[in-house]
């Protein structure tokens, strides 16, 4: 669907019923060559899940993996000490009252922000992962949803208050002005609430083990986008304090889109960045003075950029939400439109 399927109208009911019943015949032909078994609960289940709302978009895929392969691979992930610690005991209802006592010195302290005190029963977050189809061997993407923990709304509440604030030259204010918002709040209550958030937000795995993620924030936290943006705003005023801006300069998650004058630049970019920041970068380059970038495959000329839809190898074209053309509008945001996240894998053009 290219762009189209960031834009896409809410999903018929009569196209999710359709989706679930090509999902489950795909399945039953499997279990008739031997390929796999299923349980009685099977098609109930999936039947079920066409009746859910998930407001303006649905799924966008549902991948089958062997529950051995599934858990294996997250069993490789925990074992990391330096991001991960494992727990012996629940430390919610703790965060809840410190946070608690926290929010009332900040509401007590200054008008110009209220945060709601925090109340009812709550657990910890839990892990699960994302298969990751186009990548070689099915890797998996760790998510620690935070929905269910006593944090998740105050989280969401600091990523209103802060991501106005992210301190980044190129689409962003500076962080002055964020200063001068909590100018009367003391700053050890503010980095108390944010550990409180990240840091210190337990979480359960598929075998009923309790961890925190020491190091980075968890996808599945409202305040990863946020931590992100302020961590690559920072790197990009210390890069380009040393270096020239390229000619084109887009990033997008853990993408980067650059447009540079010759490979030599790109290898200077590259090198400036490790040596101001913590990040691991990966090169694209361009084949054929072509790059795909946020499901748009761009064409280099010497004077503009063309672009048209990218699809993935690993796209099985059965994709039957939402409308067949990316309405006008958004057709000139392909490459003015592409906002900062983050930066692990840098796409060079050149």
């Amino acid at each position: 669907m290219g762009l189209n399927c960031h834009f896409i109208a809410r999903p018929r009911p009569t196209y999710k019923r359709l989706e679930m019943e090509l999902l489950l015949d795909s399945i039953l032909n499997l279990q008739e060559r031997g390929a796999l078994r299923t349980t009685d609960a099977l098609q109930p289940l999936l039947l079920a899940k066409a009746l859910i709302d998930r407001g303006r978009y649905s799924s966008a895929a549902f991948v089958l993996i062997n529950t051995h392969e599934y858990t294996e691979k997250l069993d490789a992930i925990l074992p990391n000490l330096t991001k991960f610690e494992r727990l012996t005991s629940d430390p919610v209802e703790d965060n809840k009252r410190e946070a608690n006592h926290t929010i009332k010195a900040i509401n007590t302290a200054t008008n110009a922000i209220h945060l709601p005190m925090i109340s009812g029963d709550y657990g910890p977050s839990y892990l699960y992962g994302n298969v990751r189809t186009h990548k070689q061997g099915n890797r998996l993407r760790p998510i620690i949803s935070q929905c269910p923990t006593p944090t998740y709304q105050l989280a969401k509440k600091l990523n209103t208050i802060l991501t106005l604030y992210v301190p980044d030259c190129h689409c962003m204010a500076s962080s002055a002005k964020f200063l001068e918002r909590i100018k009367n709040v003391r700053e050890q209550a503010l980095l108390t609430l944010l550990a409180i958030c990240t840091k210190r937000a337990p979480f359960t795995t598929h075998h009923g083990h309790m961890y925190f993620q020491k190091d980075g924030v968890a996808m599945g936290s409202p305040l990863g986008v946020l931590f992100a943006n302020f961590y690559m705003g920072i790197v990009d005023e210390r890069v380009f304090s040393q270096l020239e801006c390229p000619l084109a300069y887009f990033l997008y998650i853990d993408d980067t889109f650059v447009k540079a004058t010759s490979t030599e630049a790109i290898e200077n970019l590259s090198r400036t960045f490790k040596d101001n920041s913590v990040l691991h970068l990966t090169l694209e380059n361009s084949v054929d003075n072509s790059l795909p970038f946020l499901d748009v495959l761009i064409s280099s000329t010497n004077e503009e950029f063309q672009t048209t839809v990218y699809t993935k190898p690993t796209n099985l074209s059965m994709c039957l939400n939402g409308e067949s053309e990316c309405p006008a509008r958004y057709r000139a945001l392909t490459i003015k439109g592409l906002c900062t996240q983050g930066l692990v894998t840098l796409l060079v053009m050149n």
